[in-house]
């Protein structure tokens, strides 16, 4: 239920291009996902950023970050685990 509440948060038109929303699970963990997307001539830029904190207080994040233009779409996905271990992953499609 709370994966359906989350997903339906982020989808909902914003009158701004921002959304953010904080859910807590029953066992004090929390996750926290931020949204944010500006477009203009042509251009979408989107960034989505998550923070998982476990019940003894460990963090993880998500960083994805999207731009698309016509005809392109670049995606950069950077990951931080509970012992700062970063990983980087990028992808560029062309049509």
């Amino acid at each position: 239920m709370k994966t359906l509440l989350l997903t339906a948060a982020l989808l909902l038109p914003a009158a701004a291009m921002a959304q953010s929303v904080t859910v807590t699970g029953q066992n004090g963990g929390t996750l926290q996902k931020d949204r944010s997307c500006t477009r203009a001539d042509g251009t979408a830029n989107c960034t989505v950023a998550t923070t998982r904190t476990g019940p003894q207080g460990a963090t993880s994040s998500k960083l994805r970050s999207r731009v698309t233009t016509a005809g392109a779409s670049d995606t950069t996905v950077t990951r931080t685990g509970p012992r700062g271990t970063t990983r980087t992953r990028t992808r560029s499609v062309r049509w």
